[in-house]
């Protein structure tokens, strides 16, 4: 049994600002798992084609995609929690009809949808065409992402469907997803999957939808461009991704 197990949030922690890998984050992260370390990466981001090759650079045993709505062990889907089309749906058109000037970015794979362009394009092909909000394919649901000035002084939670959960994000925005789509939840399935006690994990993290992950894992690591309650639940706080926090962390923790 491998027991040790580490955990990564993307954007704002292995990624650099401007959305590209340092070769020290990557080569670090190769070091551990060298030493036996399994990799995991936990990340709001959607499994398009651009973002699968993009994380291909790092060597990961377990992903989870959209905090948690679709995860693999390596490319074996291991748990899908997606919101059902015609529920949602109801609840999409209700919303719209009520605030029509909110921005709607749906994710039901293999199309990405916005009200805004009155676009959907393909995930894989990048295949784009034009539609509205009542034409949308009757696909199950990952992730649906909320835009507004006026998004905090609405009712959302009057509109969640069965199963779902609500979460602002820093940058104001609203995400709903199924409520087992937290990358808590994700944790715990990577502890299962790989039978690792989750006191044996290290997670790292910058953001509000890391808190789950770093207060649930044995050690958790915030980076020093996270947020402050972030860094208040984390047991260590380490460097800026811009300044390679990760490696920093590892060289004098785990390599010494």
């Amino acid at each position: 049994m491998n027991n040790r197990m580490l955990l990564f949030d993307v954007d704002g922690t292995i990624l650099s600002s401007d959305g590209s890998f340092s070769p020290i984050t990557l080569k670090f992260i190769k070091i551990c798992k060298n030493k036996g370390y399994l990799i995991g990466i936990l990340t709001a981001r959607s499994r398009s084609m651009k973002n699968l090759c993009l994380l291909a650079q790092v060597p990961y045993d377990f992903i989870a995609f959209y905090n948690g709505a679709q995860i693999y062990a390596k490319d074996h889907m291991i748990e899908n929690n997606v919101l059902p089309f015609e529920q949602t749906f109801c609840m999409l058109q209700k919303l719209n009809n009520d605030f029509p000037d909110i921005g709607i970015d749906i994710h039901l794979e293999p199309w990405n949808f916005s009200n805004v362009c009155e676009e959907i394009y393909h995930m894989w092909t990048d295949k784009r065409k034009t539609c509205i909000l009542n034409d949308l394919p009757k696909y199950d649901i990952q992730r649906i992402r909320l835009e507004s000035e006026k998004l905090i002084t609405i009712p959302l939670q009057n509109y969640m469907v069965h199963e779902s959960n609500l979460y602002y994000t820093r940058y104001s925005d609203a995400i709903i997803v199924h409520k087992n789509a937290n990358k808590g939840c994700a944790a715990k399935k990577a502890a299962e999957i790989f039978d690792i006690p989750l006191s044996q994990i290290i997670a790292f993290g910058d953001d509000v939808t890391d808190m789950d992950m770093i207060k649930i894992v044995g050690t958790g690591v915030a980076m020093g461009n996270a947020i402050p309650a972030l860094k208040r639940s984390a047991k260590y706080v380490t460097a800026t991704n811009d300044r390679n926090g990760v490696a920093t962390w590892i060289t004098k923790h785990l390599l010494q």
